[in-house]
């Protein structure tokens, strides 16, 4: 089947099955679960990044399951619909990342490929790299697909130090700055509804998260073995060196988010990837 007629806008129904799910106790997080069309194909789970919402992945998730595979994504704690407390230490890297591992450890039989965006590309990896060091038959994964990652991302950003006041009067003025870097469409709609997503963040969680995060280590992103105005192509090419049994694709006409500019050619380039595997 073709996902030629994908759009950003494709897969709002699916927010229907989404739920809100103790993964571990005390954190709530929107979940959606989508299984595949015959038991033999593989589930895609997508992990957004940074600030940001499952939303973000709708139209990949539809554009997959038009192509019969299984989809799961969820909103980190903090972002989208998830909980929201307002708890420094619920923000730490290592406790996004072992939510992470609740979601991988609730999984259904099968292959399962994990796609990661942007920051998320570092909880897939340390992600890969935990499951690595347990060796237990059956739960590896399939391959790794990682959209706009880098090798390197800026940790603690000194902005992140002001009040948490201070952050919430500039957060419209942060936001428009990010979307301009972020986006390379002009749709008037596309970026009133990001730009929707991106104030309704609280700021204490961007403080708490951007003040405790941290990028992956080299040893993390060996043990995985690789199967825009935010990231350059040198940070790019820096992870591909790092992973040299990965390939690396450019899509057309998409900045930092190419999975909601062109959800139907990065399906595509999954479907043709996941196949080759």
């Amino acid at each position: 089947m073709s996902c030629e007629n994908i759009s950003w806008r494709s897969g709002q129904e699916l927010l229907k099955q989404a739920t809100l799910v103790e993964v571990r106790p005390g954190r709530k997080l929107r979940v959606l679960r989508q299984e595949p069309r015959e038991p033999k194909m593989p589930t895609c789970l997508l992990v957004h990044g940074s600030a940001a919402s499952l939303t973000q992945y709708l139209a990949l998730a539809e554009a997959l399951k038009t192509l019969g595979y299984g989809v799961v994504c969820y909103d980190w704690l903090g972002c989208g619909l998830s909980d929201k407390p307002d708890h420094w230490e619920s923000y730490a890297f290592d406790e996004l990342l072992y939510d992470l591992k609740a979601i991988w450890d609730a999984k259904w039989p099968g292959k399962y490929f994990v796609v990661g965006h942007s920051f998320g590309s570092h909880l897939v990896l340390r992600l890969g790299a935990m499951l690595a060091d347990t060796m237990l038959a059956g739960d590896t994964i399939a391959g790794l697909i990682l959209l706009g990652a880098a090798k390197q991302f800026p940790e603690g950003h000194p902005i992140f130090r002001l009040p948490v006041f201070v952050l919430q009067w500039l957060q419209p003025s942060l936001t428009k700055a990010f979307l301009q870097m972020a986006l390379a469409s002009n749709d008037p709609e596309l970026i009133q509804q990001e730009t929707d997503g991106c104030n309704a963040n609280p700021m204490y969680m961007c403080k708490a998260y951007y003040r405790q995060v941290r990028n992956v280590s080299d040893d993390e992103i060996a043990k995985c073995r690789g199967q825009d105005g935010i990231v350059s192509a040198s940070d790019v090419e820096a992870l591909a060196v790092a992973m040299p049994l990965a390939q690396m694709k450019t899509v057309a006409n998409a900045g930092h988010v190419p999975m909601l500019e062109e959800p139907g050619k990065v399906a595509e380039l999954i479907d043709e990837f996941i196949k080759s595997i």
